[in-house]
């Protein structure tokens, strides 16, 4: 295929290159549909035809970002906004103590270890040694039950792979073990430290990232054995689009595996006990979330949705040959996020209208107390083991940088252990919770972040957000980048739409599916709201959204692009016909549908962004973000979309892709290249909605 640089219209302002439309087209349930760039599915690094689309379309972007003139303001402001120090929650793994931390700008956290909470000082792990581009990341870490080995992962390129080491942390020696075949996953380990099981998948001798995925398997691995030397534990041939991931309890030593069908909330549920010798079903339903918190003994605790939509907390004792279930916190007004069991305590932590709140309990579910939180905000923590008697937390929300607080379990006394400075004045930042009606009378969730003196005149510039999928919840945190945005004059509204876990299994289960226009409808309810309440107006609304929030971009601005000054889709599913196809996209269908489905593929195709295109629309400025060997959601979800919608713009408005080379679907990358990325959408923003 040759590319050219064409002008798509006369009066653009720069020239796209055009790639050459194909006439594939195919007959799916009686009804043609076209997919004019088919080849741009390809891998990108084995397609010169692909890679040179994109080298040619990056080379447009760079051109027309690079022409803006705050650009370099921009970058320094962020730059300077990012540089504070970042610590993680202190944690500990039998005497031994460990920490992430970021001196500010460093690439990626170096993790520190020590001999108490407060003298966790010395380096550990740095993955900033990696690579010199800090395109290598630290994919997870895990040290062992009393702290003598640590095995950590390494990811390469932004790849959801993920390459595992280990080294013994008593002689300081690096086994020699490597374990390959391994995504999203992290080790289970046995009490006594002799190994861990883990979830793997079967050899490819494949390199491209777009191939499909095969089923996961759980293995068992021996400290300082060769890989090719594990147990295999379980696998289900009958069953390939299912996912494994093993918990053993800290105290008991039961293991207790969680079997999801694909993305589904809902799970089974298998269980060995520390003298038994084969596994066996505890739950072999796929009915409802049944999630293990803790263990003691022969007692489990598990988080459930069943019969209760906001979520409960039950027993099971295993003396027995049969189970015996016990309620022990029943369903509440509010929804109940998640628990430990810990220092003979259960502590639960809660969201309150998209907010979070903390109570700690008897392991018989008696409430003890709630714990004071510092305002409307997200809370994280309160884990450990059941000897500890005080736990650790964290707190931020949009005008208040993470801080670590302890809390001691006996007394109730919350003290701060750690206190985030940032090198921004945060006293001008408000934060409103307001509530918007949606088109069938839910009342969705909305946060609005501004300067005090904003006023409401119909004309500030403002940046929407949202995700609204697979039982996420979308919560006020703290970010330099959005307070830098403030400081530019923005507003940020972030929307917690249906598809989310909000408001527990109702609220996800109101946007999936044959639902799933519920979810741009609640979004495109509340950037109404924000213009029919004077914060804004169509030409100064920007949206974003990533990933799943990518989808949400492109339907919105393909069914309302008459609402939106910009459009921000980042990483986005934006071809819902044939994102089963790659990677592990199969595993979608349980929040998407199958388009194999006659019913299902009516609703996907009338929302799918990618055919919703119409040529001669005038469609807002647009910049498309991607990674070239994303192996989550593939590049060429964004490539498609962003080359039809090229073709099918009407207006000098311009339609922009971004490509990060070396990169995947966000995770890993490495602080220069956040801070870049940044301040192209913000510089992308400036001139796309006229901010002064």
């Amino acid at each position: 295929m040759i590319l050219c640089l064409v002008s798509i219209l006369a009066f653009a302002p720069f020239q796209y290159p055009e790639a050459e439309r194909g006439d594939v087209t195919e007959m799916m349930h009686g009804v043609k549909v076209a997919d004019p760039y088919r080849w741009l599915e390809q891998d990108v690094r084995q397609s010169d035809a692909v890679r040179s689309w994109v080298t040619a379309e990056n080379e447009v972007t760079r051109a027309y970002l690079d022409s803006i003139p705050i650009l370099p303001t921009v970058q320094e402001k962020l730059t300077k906004a990012w540089n504070y120090e970042k610590q993680g929650l202190p944690f500990h793994r039998g005497s031994r103590w460990f920490q992430s931390r970021n001196t500010g700008l460093q690439n990626h956290s170096v993790i520190y270890t020590g001999t108490s909470p407060k003298s966790i000082n010395v380096v550990l792990l740095d993955p900033n040694t990696f690579t010199e581009d800090g395109t290598q990341a630290l994919s997870m870490y895990s040290p062992s039950p009393e702290g003598n080995f640590l095995v950590w992962g390494i990811s390469d390129a932004g790849s959801d792979w993920s390459t595992w080491y280990a080294k013994n942390l008593m002689t300081g020696e690096t086994l020699a073990e490597v374990m390959t075949d391994i995504k999203n996953a992290s080790p289970s380990w046995l009490k006594d430290e002799s190994g861990y099981y883990y979830s793997r998948y079967p050899h490819s001798e494949s390199d491209s990232h777009i191939e499909t995925t095969d089923a996961s398997e759980l293995w068992f691995h021996t400290i300082g054995t060769d890989q090719s030397q594990d147990k295999l534990v379980w696998k289900d041939i009958d069953h390939p689009n299912r996912f494994y991931g093993a918990s053993v309890t800290k105290d008991g030593g039961w293991l207790v595996i969680s079997v999801n069908e694909g993305t589904s909330s809902n799970n089974a549920v298998l269980i060995k006990g520390p003298n038994e010798t084969s596994l066996r079903w505890l739950v072999n339903d796929f009915e409802a979330e049944v999630s293990l918190i803790g263990g003691i003994g022969n007692t489990l605790w598990f988080k459930t949705d069943r019969d209760a939509p906001n979520g409960k907390l039950i027993s099971v004792t295993l003396d027995g040959t049969t189970p015996t279930w016990s309620e022990i916190i029943p369903t509440q007004k509010n929804i109940l996020r998640g628990a430990d069991v810990v220092g003979g305590k259960i502590t639960c932590s809660w969201l309150e209208d998209a907010s979070s709140k903390t109570t700690v309990h008897t392991l018989q579910g008696d409430l003890l107390y709630e714990v004071a939180m510092p305002g409307i905000g997200t809370a994280s923590g309160f884990g450990g083991t059941n000897a500890d008697k005080t736990v650790y937390w964290s707190y931020s929300s949009y005008n208040q940088p993470p801080s670590i607080y302890s809390l001691e379990l006996d007394t109730e006394k919350t003290s701060m252990f750690w206190k985030s400075i940032v090198p921004l004045d945060l006293s001008n930042i408000v934060v409103r919770r307001e509530f918007v009606t949606s088109t069938d009378g839910a009342r969705v969730p909305l946060f609005i972040v501004a300067g005090k003196n904003t006023t409401l005149d119909g004309n500030n510039p403002v940046l929407q957000y949202g995700y609204g999928g697979f039982d996420i919840a979308i919560l006020p945190r703290f970010s330099s980048t959005r307070a830098t945005w403030i400081e530019m004059g923005g507003v940020l509204a972030v929307a917690c739409i249906r598809g989310g876990s909000e408001y527990g299994r109702d609220w996800h289960e109101g946007g999936m599916l044959e639902n799933k226009q519920q979810c741009f409808d609640d979004f495109i309810a509340c950037s109404e709201w924000l213009i029919q309440n004077k914060w804004t107006n169509t030409s100064k609304l920007a949206i974003q959204g990533g990933s799943n929030g990518g989808l949400l971009v492109g339907a919105c601005m393909t069914q309302r692009p008459d609402l939106y000054g910009a459009c921000l889709p980042a990483v986005g599913v934006l071809d819902m016909l044939r994102f089963p196809l790659f990677t592990v996209g199969w595993a979608w269908t349980s929040d998407y549908g199958d388009p194999k489905e006659p019913e299902m593929f009516k609703h996907l195709y009338a929302y799918s962004p990618y055919h919703n295109l119409q040529k001669g629309t005038c469609y807002p400025a647009t910049m498309v973000t991607t990674g070239d060997t994303d192996d989550r959601v593939v590049p060429s979800h964004s490539f498609k979309f962003a080359a039809e919608l090229q073709y099918s713009q009407s207006c000098d408005n311009p339609v922009l892709i971004r490509i990060e080379t070396r990169a995947g679907h966000g995770a890993g990358k490495p602080t220069h290249l956040r801070i870049a990325e940044v301040a192209d959408i913000y510089a992308f923003l400036w001139q796309s909605l006229g901010m002064e």
